[in-house]
């Protein structure tokens, strides 16, 4: 009886071979896609949250104005103009700063009224736009979103 030795591999079996490690690749480097979405939100979130201390930093040293509600102000409302008062200027500064920071970057600010046998707490809302990295209830994978980050601050 004779004994064949076969050697090497068939076309077939390289076929195979490059077929799973294009699978694999193709799954690498959707894993760096969702990585980078990934972390450049968590930049944007770090960076809202900064912002937010920023401006409860500003109200704790004009403290004064901050109790009478002069830092107050809904992210819709327009940006006050800068002079008048440091309130004013500090708004101003805040709010074209998260502009430039943020895509669509807007924040607000609400303080209750003042009452000295309370503790004096404030809110502040900081939106921005950000890429949607899905989830069950949300088929649209990669469709901007208005994200939102609150903080609140005891002054």
């Amino acid at each position: 009886m004779l004994k064949i030795k076969q050697s090497g591999f068939t076309l077939l079996e390289v076929m195979v071979a490059v077929f799973v490690l294009s699978v694999g690749l193709l799954g690498l480097a959707h894993l760096q896609i969702t990585a980078l979405k990934t972390n450049q939100s968590a930049d944007l979130r770090t960076q809202a949250s900064m912002y937010a201390s920023d401006i409860l930093n500003r109200m704790r040293a004009n403290r004064i104005a901050s109790q009478t509600g002069a830092y107050n102000i809904d992210a819709t409302d327009d940006t006050p103009s800068a002079g008048g008062n440091v309130a004013s200027q500090d708004l101003n500064e805040w709010r074209t700063s998260l502009s430039q920071a943020l895509p669509g970057g807007a924040g607000g600010v609400s303080c209750p009224a003042f009452d000295n046998l309370n503790e004096f707490i404030c809110t502040v809302t900081i939106q921005w736009r950000d890429i949607h990295l899905g989830n069950v209830a949300n088929i649209d994978y990669n469709e901007l979103a208005v994200k939102t980050l609150t903080m609140e601050g005891a002054l």
